[in-house]
């Protein structure tokens, strides 16, 4: 009997060493972040974690600033 194989289920994943040799961390650094809820959604599969591209993708683009707006609320109720 002949199946049909769809796309491989983790298309569009990344394991966890590849998305800290992407940002050029460790891999204990992704750990930490994901303790202080700093890091980009993820998937647990046993012991292994997984990010989707697009889902960290989408987290760097909310995390964008542009400078004018941040060194602004900086200096806001700075006494000069």
């Amino acid at each position: 009997m002949e199946t049909k194989s769809g796309p491989p289920v983790f298309d569009g994943y990344i394991s966890e060493a590849e998305y800290a040799a992407q940002r050029g961390v460790s891999i204990r650094t992704c750990q930490r972040d994901r303790a202080m809820r700093k890091a980009p959604p993820h998937v647990l599969i046993g012991k292994a974690i997984y990010y989707r591209v697009e889902a960290v993708r989408d987290w760097l683009l909310r995390r964008e600033t542009d400078f004018d707006q941040h060194h602004s609320s900086r200096s806001r109720g700075r006494a000069r």
